[in-house]
């Protein structure tokens, strides 16, 4: 008899996740490979808001190679503050409201609870991109809240205090201890992309819709990885 796995009814998963059906929450947690699939959602997300934002790159011309290769730091950072929103709240519902709760449950409901953000490519279009990023940002809260619901042994209240709290203490980790990553990520990226970055969003969609000319690269930039854009 084959064994059904959550690889199998990947996108069923999806769908029940987007509905927000409590009952995919508890069904995608007694899966084979459900950790697999769930981590399958985070990178695909990160790879659709990457893509999603990517129009800050093509805006100022980074080249192929360059482009390729700040995507993938984008994710890497994306992948981060998963690891560490999951992490806290785990903490906050296991220490703060001593649920019953493993930390691979929060794994998988929390990775499939991003399925919203397969949709981030939409933040390309223009003048829709901040609120379609808000959109997605509170259709994923409502499906994370969803999934601790359907698992865990809290009311409803507590579950969406553990969410907010275990996102504020991300948010907390981030100014005290994340500027100066901030900071050195910036510096990267701007390295990797090869030029001076325009990330303002208002600058953005008056060079997007009025085709302003933007500055050629400087060519004394030292060379970051050598003779990469040649190859």
């Amino acid at each position: 008899m084959t064994t059904i796995t959550a690889l199998d009814r990947f996108w069923s998963l999806v769908a029940g996740v987007l509905t927000l059906n409590s009952e995919t929450f508890q069904l995608l947690n007694h899966l084979p490979l459900s950790l697999i699939a769930s981590i399958l959602v985070v990178l695909l997300a990160a790879l659709s808001q990457g893509i999603g934002q990517s129009v800050v790159l093509f805006i100022n011309r980074v080249r192929p190679i360059r482009f390729i290769l700040s995507l993938a730091i984008a994710a890497v950072l994306f992948t981060f503050n998963y690891n560490f929103w999951v992490l806290s709240t785990w903490l906050v519902a296991t220490q703060l409201f001593h649920a019953s709760l493993s930390l691979i449950e929060v794994i998988q409901t929390f990775g499939f609870s991003y399925a919203p953000l397969l949709l981030g490519f939409l933040m390309v279009i223009p003048y829709f991109g901040m609120p379609i990023f808000v959109i997605l940002s509170i259709w994923t809260l409502l499906a994370i809240v969803t999934g601790i619901d359907a698992i865990a042994n809290l009311g409803l209240w507590q579950v969406f205090e553990c969410c907010i709290g275990g996102w504020i203490v991300l948010q907390v980790s981030q100014r005290l201890l994340g500027r100066p990553i901030e900071i050195i990520t910036n510096w990267l990226m701007e390295k990797i992309a090869g030029v001076d970055l325009i990330t303002d969003q208002l600058e953005l969609e008056q060079i997007l819709y009025t085709g302003l000319p933007i500055a050629p690269a400087p060519t004394n930039i030292p060379n970051f990885f050598g003779d990469l854009e040649e190859n």
